[in-house]
């Protein structure tokens, strides 16, 4: 019987060790303090909290906003989803290295949670709504719902943007949104339906997850006055039942000679999870130059 339960073990963890998403959640340890909370000599944070329409989501937003002054034009803005894990992801010497060129304003979206991640929330948030589904219903697995990134757009649009911006000069011709894997498909499905940014950063976006229809959206544009970058690893993890990875450079080159203003950025060797850091890394240079 002791050697039944040894194999059974064994068995069971070659199991976790092959399947395609036994690593592929994030780490959950709980934060710890973050820049906003220790301060910085190059940028004053403030914080506020909203909820959803249905109060079933609790959001925290974080705004940080330079201490040098802004140019004749405003600051350029950044809003960045998963807001608790890219707002612990800063430092202070990024913050300075910033800071000397073009800083621009930096909207941290979080939730109102400890963890890096509301993994429930998020999962509803930045999904579109699956074709043939309806908005808000698109079950993802593992007890999670998708499909309301049009709800939290909303939000986004009607309730974040303009406290986060309040009496603060912005150049509303230099307000962009990063997002990584689900929210690089909120960034993809933004790009599409939005006219409130005017660059769009989706890192990772998990079209695999069954968004594929997003690309084929973009295919069918003809005018989108935004700029568009994808920024894709090439060691992407598969995921069990996900379909394979989509080779966007050739949908990039068609849609340049459409004339959108589309590009995309190689990281070779950066596998999903690692594509969080170092894209946001770039995005908050590219903003701030």
């Amino acid at each position: 019987m002791v050697g039944f339960y040894r194999k059974a073990v064994v068995i069971l963890l070659l199991m976790l060790v092959n399947s395609p998403s036994a690593f592929s959640r994030p780490d959950m340890t709980p934060l710890g303090p973050s820049i906003a909370d220790q301060g910085s000599s190059f940028y004053r944070f403030k914080t506020y909290k909203v909820e959803s329409a249905d109060t079933q989501r609790h959001y925290k937003i974080w705004v940080a906003v330079p201490k040098k002054p802004a140019p004749a034009q405003g600051y350029p803005i950044l809003y960045l989803l998963d807001g608790n894990s890219s707002l612990s992801r800063l430092n202070e010497s990024q913050l300075q290295g910033i800071s000397e060129k073009n800083p621009a304003v930096l909207v941290f979206v979080g939730y109102d949670t400890p963890l890096p991640f509301d993994l429930k929330a998020r999962s509803f948030d930045y999904t579109p709504a699956a074709r043939g589904a309806t908005e808000g219903n698109s079950m993802l697995g593992r007890g999670r719902v998708g499909g309301g990134s049009a709800i939290f757009r909303a939000l986004l649009e009607q309730k974040i943007i303009p406290q986060s911006e309040a009496s603060l000069p912005i150049d509303q011709a230099k307000r962009s949104l990063w997002g990584h894997s689900f929210g690089g498909l909120f960034v993809l499905d933004a790009y599409l339906h939005s006219s409130r940014f005017s660059h769009y950063f989706a890192a990772s976006p998990s079209l695999g997850q069954g968004y594929q229809f997003l690309v084929d959206d973009i295919q069918a544009q003809t005018v989108n006055p935004a700029t568009l970058t994808l920024m894709v690893g090439s060691s992407q993890p598969a995921r069990a039942g996900a379909q394979p990875a989509i080779d966007l450079s050739p949908r990039v080159e068609q849609w340049q000679k459409q004339g959108l203003g589309i590009s995309i950025v190689h990281y070779p060797g950066v596998s999903h999870g690692a594509m969080f850091g170092a894209s946001l890394q770039d995005t908050l240079k590219k903003v701030s130059q």
